[in-house]
């Protein structure tokens, strides 16, 4: 008797990140869940509940990921500095075929639903907050290592690294020639990385 295969709750996970990332919450309909993920709805409510809270997951999952992707940046760099530049030149760079869509999917989840909305809103700026906080975090590091002068605040370096961040991927999204998307991301840089 043949046995069925092993199911892969973080590859199911994946495709669902992907889909509600490309198309948002309300443009994706359960059948579309349903496709991506090659699962019948008793399977997805059991292994992730509604459509509501597999959404949550799949805000976390992309949280987590875009963490990793920014601390991986920064340990494979020789200073914060570098590391800092290098993320945000691989943001310019980054091809369609890496992501569902170059726009940040907490950004479009913020977009998409009203602040009354909070059971989708609140998380999305909390792990917005998340980030900023890590962007902190690796100023205040490079001023303790000497990269930066301790007039600088890390706290305002942190806010301003995210806002252009979200800007450069808002960019990418509109589809500028990547020529004018490095060119954008150089002088983000030579705004954001201080002189000590």
């Amino acid at each position: 008797m043949p046995r069925t295969p092993k199911f892969h709750r973080e590859t199911a996970l994946n495709n669902a990140l992907k889909l509600f990332w490309r198309k948002g919450y309300h443009a994706t309909s359960m059948k579309d869940i349903e496709e991506e993920m090659d699962m019948r709805p008793g399977s997805i409510y059991a292994a992730f509940g509604n459509k509501e809270a597999l959404f949550k997951e799949t805000l976390e999952k992309f949280a987590v990921l875009a963490t990793e992707e920014f601390e991986q940046t920064l340990a494979q760099s020789s200073s914060i500095l570098q590391g800092i530049s290098l993320y945000l030149r691989n943001i310019a760079v980054m091809t369609s075929n890496e992501s569902p869509t170059k726009a940040c999917m907490l950004v479009k989840t913020l977009l998409e639903f009203t602040p009354e909305d909070k059971a989708f809103s609140e998380p999305a700026k909390a792990y917005l907050d998340e980030f900023e906080r890590g962007f902190t975090d690796a100023f205040k590091l490079a001023q303790q290592r000497g990269e930066i002068g301790r007039v600088q605040s890390p706290e305002r370096l942190g806010r301003l690294l995210q806002t252009n961040v979200i800007g450069l991927r808002t960019m990418a999204g509109r589809g500028l020639p990547q020529q004018q998307l490095e060119s954008l991301a150089d002088d983000i840089i030579a705004r954001i990385i201080p002189a000590s």
